[in-house]
């Protein structure tokens, strides 16, 4: 652990190809859909942990009136972001390096902050909503979707899979974050002070061939080439045999005719109080 609020943080996922690719298939019509209908064309967007931007460049195409800031720990993914904002023509959008605890903005500059699938991969959650708080109006929007990994349901039955599940769960509580942080936005919101807080939940479901093959090949290569499987074995939950075991058993079960996974992914929509 560091004192610096850009560094503190581990990320167990990591940023190698096999990660980023994955991220590079999400589109703001699906992990923005909450927040897509209270957006205007005028509005000034915060964008937390943005990665390769492909949920970022389709909320700045949004808002075509307005600005979308994006941030993100990763140069080498930013840089990849910008390059794809710049092949889409999209001009109201500016990357920038920075953390999400010591964000680089006046008090009140945003009328929307927006994170998906970051507070279950921060140390203090409660101490990154705040900061997320002073930077947006009174009476703005605060937008965080994160999923629920203990909702995961899949077919048929592996116990190597079983085993990566309850692995990455330890790994990522042993890192300080909380991988179930879905169920618990609403209690986040509430703490934090915002109002008229919305919980909705969506459900990602992979049940097509292609669908559960791109799906269980990215955890292979996740397992085999990103830190994700180094974590796991740095922290003495995992060996490398068993991580090589785990990344064979998503090969396998992805290709398999009944093959199913589905997990919930909750999502907390509120204003900053307007006093």
């Amino acid at each position: 652990m560091t004192n610096d609020p850009l560094l503190r943080e581990t990320y167990v996922h990591g940023h190698a190809p096999a990660v980023v690719r994955q991220h590079g298939m999400r589109t703001a019509e699906e992990a923005a859909a909450f927040l897509l209908p209270e957006l205007s064309p005028e509005m000034r967007l915060l964008d937390v942990g943005c990665g390769p931007g492909s949920i970022t460049v389709g909320l700045a195409e949004r808002l075509p009136g307005g600005e979308v800031v994006a941030i993100d720990l990763s140069q080498e993914t930013l840089a990849q972001a910008r390059l794809d904002a710049e092949a889409r023509g999209v001009k109201n959008l500016l990357y920038e390096y920075g953390s999400v605890y010591e964000l680089a903005y006046p008090d009140a500059s945003f009328d929307v902050a927006y994170a998906h699938q970051v507070f279950q991969h921060l140390t203090d959650r409660q101490a990154a909503l705040r900061e997320m708080l002073r930077v947006v109006k009174p009476g703005g929007l605060l937008a965080v979707r994160d999923v629920d990994w203990g909702s995961v349901t899949y077919w048929p039955p592996d116990p190597w899979l079983d085993r990566f599940v309850d692995v990455y769960e330890k790994t990522a509580r042993g890192l300080g974050g909380e991988p179930r942080m879905g169920r618990r936005l609403r209690a986040l919101f509430h703490e934090a002070g915002v109002s008229d807080v919305h919980v909705t939940g969506a459900v990602w479901c992979y049940a097509t061939r292609e669908e559960t093959v791109t799906w269980g090949d990215s955890y292979a290569d996740r397992l085999l080439t990103s830190s994700m499987g180094e974590r796991q074995v740095e922290t003495g939950l995992s060996t490398q045999a068993e991580i090589e075991a785990m990344a064979e058993a998503f090969r396998v079960w992805a290709r398999k005719p009944d093959a199913l996974w589905a997990f919930t992914h909750m999502a907390a929509l509120g204003r900053k109080p307007a006093s």
